[in-house]
């Protein structure tokens, strides 16, 4: 008799157990994708870990980026980036300083939880009293160190927080903007 009060018992905990764990998968399943809002300072902090920056061209040019603010200029996609920016040719002792506006598209690298910046571009470079002789050589510059600043470099790595909720585990599925911030959708993983 005690042997099957015994089996009843654990009939009934083997079956709560069972319920409890399909409620859970059930909700789990009830959870959508969910938006989550990332200040703009989180990735100029990231930006300014990697200035001033600086770099040799063509091996002649001396090239320092430094002082970077980050914008999300409204309806564009891109991240775009002002910084001050100094070009010598210490050969010849010259130097011209002035300012750089480069930006990249929003993405999102899967593979490594981040959000990265794509297609780099030279919007605009101003450096007082460069000569004409150099203007050319110096936008060639200034679209390489876009290209090396921004390419594929992470601005924002998801946390383990950030990629679970409510015991679900979730992906990030598409990067949005808002005045001053990123929206960042992330979805269940099925």
């Amino acid at each position: 008799m005690e042997s099957k009060r015994l089996s009843q018992g654990t009939t009934l905990s083997v079956f709560f157990m069972l319920l409890a764990a399909l409620l859970l998968s059930s909700c789990a399943a009830l959870i959508g994708p969910r938006d989550v809002e990332f200040p703009l300072a989180k990735l100029q902090q990231s930006m300014d870990k990697r200035l001033p920056f600086s770099q040799r061209y063509m091996g002649l040019f001396e090239v320092t980026a430094d002082k970077a603010q980050l914008a999300l200029p409204a309806g564009q996609g891109r991240l775009s980036i002002d910084t001050d920016v100094t070009v010598a040719l210490p050969m010849l002792g010259k130097s011209w300083s002035g300012k750089m506006a480069i930006s990249g598209v929003l993405s999102l690298d899967n593979p490594h939880n981040a959000v990265t910046l794509t297609e780099p571009r030279l919007d605009q470079l101003t450096l007082n009293g460069v000569d004409k002789t150099y203007a050319a050589q110096v936008t060639q510059i200034g679209n390489l160190l876009a290209s090396q600043l921004l390419n594929q470099v992470p601005l924002y790595t998801f946390k383990p927080e950030d990629l679970h909720y409510a015991g679900v585990a979730f992906m990030p599925t598409r990067i949005g903007t808002k005045p001053e911030r990123l929206v960042v959708t992330f979805e269940p993983v099925k």
